[in-house]
């Protein structure tokens, strides 16, 4: 099995910010690592990243693979448990799916429509992928 490796953006904005006094994806980042702390979830690596350049579709996340396809979410709201437990599932059919490829029906009702992209590896075989 390959190692999944999640990328959070920890700067991006909410709403909540000014209220809060942190970030919503400082936020999003704490709640995920507490969450699957001691899950014992041994196919997955995780990474802070300081801005992904999704601003007007915060919060954001990306997950990829060796030769699989890597996926970009936003729009995550950081407060909501059920995102985290979501995307638990989204990543345990992620790294069962050949290339790691989902189809929206795959994915988990929160994670259908704040997709950003959906990038083949370089050497994807996946027949919606066309060398020219």
């Amino acid at each position: 099995m390959n190692i999944t490796t999640l990328s959070i953006c920890s700067t991006c904005r909410d709403v909540k910010d000014e209220i809060l006094k942190k970030r919503g994806g400082q936020r999003l980042l704490e709640n995920i690592l507490a969450s699957f702390k001691y899950k014992n979830i041994s196919f997955l690596n995780y990474r802070e990243v300081r801005c992904m350049s999704q601003c007007k579709r915060s919060c954001v996340i990306s997950f990829t693979s060796n030769n699989c396809f890597t996926y970009v979410f936003g729009d995550i709201d950081p407060d909501n448990p059920k995102y985290v437990k979501s995307l638990l599932v989204l990543l345990n059919t992620y790294t069962k799916s050949k290339e790691g490829f989902l189809r929206r029906r795959d994915r988990p009702e929160l994670f259908k429509s704040n997709i950003l992209g959906r990038l083949p590896s370089i050497k994807s075989k996946s027949s919606i992928v066309t060398n020219l």
